[in-house]
């Protein structure tokens, strides 16, 4: 049976195993370290300080200035009134928006009035007469096909 009290050793390796290691931390590195913090970041705050004050407060530098809020309406009541008041007066009255091209403006009430004595066509939309363009032209293809809704008796036909 193997004796378990004395030292393991790592016989692949050959090493036999070292002291335990110390419990205790050496203490000044440590402080060392913490205090040279404090100092860096003192001596920083008191360096942009000093900066600070001899930049920004020298007698070459010109006071920050205030400037007015803009003044965008003297009487928004008013604005607004006269804003609702065009606008009331565009639903309700009759005008040309394109007179060259024939284009008017009516009045709201009236426009729906009419859409209502339509009926349900009144929301069909228009019928548009359909273009063929002729054959050979760059609106369709250079084809001896038919015209669309006709149908051809044979294959010898289309040809």
């Amino acid at each position: 049976m193997p004796d378990t009290s004395s030292p393991v050793r790592d016989d692949v390796v050959g090493h036999a195993e070292g002291p335990p290691e110390a419990p205790d931390i050496r203490l000044k590195p440590v402080l060392l370290t913490g205090l040279f913090i404090v100092v860096f970041v003192a001596v920083t705050l008191v360096a942009l300080r000093v900066y600070r004050d001899t930049v920004i407060t020298s007698p070459n530098t010109e006071p920050a200035r205030t400037f007015a809020g803009p003044a965008l309406q003297r009487a928004p009541q008013a604005d607004l009134v006269r804003l609702l008041a065009d606008q009331r007066r565009r639903l309700e009255t009759y005008a040309w928006v394109d007179r060259a091209h024939g284009i008017a403006r009516m009045p709201v009430a009236e426009a729906m009035r009419r859409l209502a004595e339509r009926g349900a066509e009144a929301y069909a939309a228009p019928l548009q007469p359909e273009r063929v363009p002729p054959l050979g032209s760059r609106g369709s293809a250079a084809s001896p096909l038919p015209p669309p809704g006709t149908v051809a008796a044979s294959p010898e036909e289309v040809r």
